[in-house]
């Protein structure tokens, strides 16, 4: 155990009281703007990014949640004159939840570790009111009951955490989890836990990790979509003060319905894509991703929904200096691009006469060539098709298509995943929904993160 470690648990007591008010404020706040979209009779979802720190945060409040109805626990064994002690039923309960770690593909080992040393910490508690009420000569009065009440609610906090650790699997790969999340534990500390038994704590979840398993069996049994994407394509998806918006962020929560899934948007980017696609940080990927050889040795894809081609977008004015490769492909002339994707790659392969400027945003890219900071950018056809709309400062410089390529749903490689998810999208190609969502997106106000 490291030396010390209680205290910056100590030092967190303000910091995780205050973070405990705001997820309070922050949950309020969901609730009242459900009631708003309730009573607006708006069919629009509203979705986002999921916060897998407060999915450790969460964790921590559930642990919490279970020492707390110890003491109505411990007065129905005090009335009833049962032992603190029930081997039987906590076998029973770890050994289910370890059989629901493994549907999940969690580590076993860790998820047992972690529930045993709850159910420690439980009858220790316990047995410290009884002992409190046996020297008092106190009986509690009308104690909850035990099997009717009581057991499911503790068993409901088990399923709950259980889902909150597969949400906040990565990050328990931080190398100063222990640390950052101290003050999550204030709660814990509180109510009289050891500084070794929180440590141990902290040790079970930096062990957890996701074992190989199908991943449609998985979804099934965690009826959780984890859905990887970048909020920054639109008229693909689009992050806008917190809100996730696009045809296929639409599209995808249809998809989680006919999985029977929740769907869970987990941040990724350009540049980190295949790597978090390895690291099974999302079960598929969306938001106008191009199928290259290059992903495709990674990774499995869906049958295409889009095929589009890479043309330039300019400042209007200046169409006649850049309608072609030739005459973009000139030293001197600022052709901007985002990095990580194939738009790079078409540079790198295609412009080698330019010095590209690299620009990580692609939400405020464009403005960069309105502006006049940058000359010309080279991307996908329908994004420059949404952005001049948007935008009359800007405008397609040609007509002509330099290079062809398709889009699709980035799959894990997991057949029976693969042919459910083609069988939905083949679906929503025949009845029209695909192109109504794409259609939605280039009238949405809110498909450009830059409004004017």
């Amino acid at each position: 155990m490291e030396k010390g470690f209680l205290s910056p648990i100590l030092r967190g007591m303000y910091q995780g009281a205050l973070a405990s008010w705001c997820i309070a404020v922050q949950k309020l706040s969901c609730i009242l703007c459900a009631l708003l979209v309730l009573f607006t009779n708006t069919a629009v979802a509203q979705v986002s990014f999921l916060d897998q720190e407060d999915q450790v945060r969460q964790i921590f409040a559930l642990i919490d949640k279970r020492l707390e109805l110890m003491q109505a626990v411990a007065a129905w064994k005090y009335v009833h004159h049962r032992p603190v002690l029930d081997d039987v039923r906590e076998r029973s309960v770890l050994d289910a939840m370890v059989a629901q770690a493994q549907t999940f593909s969690i580590s076993a080992e860790p998820v047992r570790e972690l529930f045993a040393l709850q159910m420690r910490l439980a009858r220790e508690m316990q047995q410290r009111f009884i002992d409190q009420w046996t020297a008092a000569e106190v009986v509690p009065a009308a104690p909850r009951d035990l099997s009717a009440e009581l057991r499911p609610q503790l068993d409901k906090l088990g399923v709950q955490l259980m889902q909150a650790i597969y949400l906040a699997m990565p990050e328990f790969e931080r190398q100063d989890f222990h640390g950052y999340y101290a003050g999550s534990a204030y709660s814990i500390a509180r109510r009289g836990v050891e500084e070794q038994d929180i440590s141990a704590l902290f040790d079970a979840l930096v062990r957890m990790r996701l074992t190989p398993a199908p991943t449609l069996q998985r979804i099934a049994a965690s009826r959780i979509l984890r859905i990887g994407t970048t909020g920054d394509y639109a008229p693909f998806t689009l992050e806008s003060k917190g809100m996730l918006t696009g045809a296929d962020i639409a599209a995808v929560i249809s998809l989680a319905a006919f999985l029977d899934a929740e769907p869970q948007f987990v941040r990724t980017t350009w540049p980190t894509l295949m790597t978090d696609y390895h690291g099974n940080r999302f079960d598929l990927a969306i938001g106008g991703i191009s199928i290259t050889a290059e992903r495709a040795a990674i990774g499995a894809f869906s049958v295409p929904y889009y095929r589009g081609g890479k043309t330039p977008i300019v400042r209007c004015g200046t169409e006649a200096r850049f309608d072609s490769l030739n005459e973009i492909n000139q030293a001197g002339v600022r052709v901007i691009v985002n990095p990580g994707g194939t738009n790079e790659r078409f540079i790198r392969e295609r412009l080698h006469n330019v010095q590209p400027i690299l620009h990580t945003d692609n939400r405020t890219i464009f403005e960069e060539i309105a502006t006049g900071r940058a000359d010309v950018m080279v991307t996908d056809d329908v994004e420059v098709d949404l952005q001049t709309q948007r935008d009359s400062r800007l405008c397609r410089a040609t007509a002509e298509v330099f290079a062809q390529n398709d889009k699709a749903l980035l799959l894990a490689r997991d057949p029976k995943l693969i042919a459910k998810v083609n069988t939905w999208l083949r679906a929503e190609q025949e009845n029209g929904k695909v192109s109504q969502r794409l259609k939605a997106a280039f009238s949405s106000k809110n498909s450009s993160a830059i409004k004017r």
